[in-house]
């Protein structure tokens, strides 16, 4: 794997020196004290990650990275905060200027845990962009003949479901990708006291668990007739009815997330054996009208989903923190499949970004197996 560069950007010089002495045997580092000086980098510099300080004189952390999506918006953001409420850095995220906020004091080993992730994640996606190259050479090269539609499912289904890829051939269409409304259900996953447990094992046992839960989580997704949209530090965003359409989205999200929850069972059994302790989740699952398809700039393409029910799916999500492992639905995803599903109300709640409250549903189990 290639060294890749990283820019640390903070005003006083001794925050600046250990985020050096931290990440230099991870990366190769470049400094800047001030928001004009690392945007000066960025130009002359190929930089794939930014870790930079909320509270700088000038320029705050999180102006420079609205900045940075000019000039360099593939880059990969990382905010260092000592404030402890963090709601104003959450629009951030949610918009893709933020991957991800760390606290103040940070701890070293908690850095280099994030910075593994990243890198880890833009190996990968470089490998992914390999593959879809060698999709695309092989397709043009190749006629429509049986040989070229059995070598493009070989390939598409390492990443999405079986059905997805036969909608895809079928189509043949652009149109797929470059933007339109779906009805889908949207499910946040996120691990609970994350960073504590990190905190205490060494990086290289911290990402193998995390990859081990990540991959099984990933299985289920697919298998339950969704795609993993997204790795959001230590969550998972998925989506069920996108690219192609999903009679039971709501259903076959739901089913995924009491897979999810059952195969969390197993992993903790790995876990308490490797490292002597287990880790708690907390999903929420909303279901409602979304815009799905490629979004990103010329340097840097990603299929997504983007709209209001992917936001609220991270609100729901969110207040799972009141009960460890357990999933919670919207009105919206519970109204399509109460007569499918055992399910308790929690009452309604407010959620940041809703001008209503809305009333949230713990599910306990399914009464009518999904179908994919």
């Amino acid at each position: 794997m290639r060294k890749h560069n990283i820019l640390v950007v903070d005003d006083e010089q001794d925050s600046l020196d250990l985020l050096q002495r931290t990440l230099r045997k991870e990366c190769i580092v470049f400094a800047a004290k001030s928001g004009e000086t690392a945007l000066r980098i960025l130009k002359d510099s190929n930089i794939s990650m930014i870790i930079a300080d909320q509270k700088m004189p000038g320029m705050t952390g999180t102006q420079l990275f609205q900045r940075t999506m000019e000039v360099c918006p593939h880059v990969t953001r990382v905010i260092l905060t000592g404030y402890t409420d963090v709601e104003d850095l959450i629009d951030a995220i949610n918009t893709g200027h933020v991957y991800r906020y760390i606290t103040k004091p940070w701890q070293p080993e908690e850095l280099k845990i994030t910075v593994k992730q990243v890198l880890n994640n833009l190996d990968l996606e470089s490998e992914n962009e390999r593959l879809l190259q060698e999709l695309q050479d092989q397709v043009s090269r190749l006629s429509n003949s049986i040989e070229k539609e059995v070598r493009i499912r070989k390939l598409f289904e390492r990443y999405v479901p079986e059905k997805v890829v036969g909608e895809i051939l079928e189509r043949a269409d652009e149109h797929l990708f470059s933007g339109e409304k779906r009805s889908a259900s949207i499910l946040s996953l996120d691990i609970r006291h994350f960073t504590p447990f990190a905190e205490k094992h060494k990086p290289e046992d911290v990402v193998e668990a995390l990859n081990k839960f990540f991959s099984a989580v990933s299985r289920i997704i697919i298998n339950r007739g969704g795609i993993v949209d997204k790795f959001v530090g230590d969550g998972v965003l998925a989506v069920f009815g996108a690219p192609t359409s999903l009679d039971d989205h709501a259903l076959c999200a739901v089913s995924a997330a009491l897979d999810i929850r059952k195969c969390l069972g197993d992993f903790n059994g790995w876990l308490k054996d490797r490292m002597g302790e287990n880790l708690a989740i907390g999903i929420g699952i909303n279901s409602g009208e979304v815009v799905a398809g490629n979004v990103g700039s010329t340097e840097k393409m990603e299929y997504t989903v983007v709209g209001g029910p992917v936001n609220m799916a991270f609100r729901i999500q969110d207040c799972t923190k009141e009960k460890p492992n357990s999933i919670l639905i919207s009105s919206d995803t519970y109204h399509q499949i109460k007569d499918r599903v055992k399910a308790s109300s929690w009452g309604k709640k407010a959620l940041k970004g809703r001008a209503e409250e809305m009333e949230l549903f713990e599910v306990e189990e399914i009464l009518t197996p999904a179908t994919t």
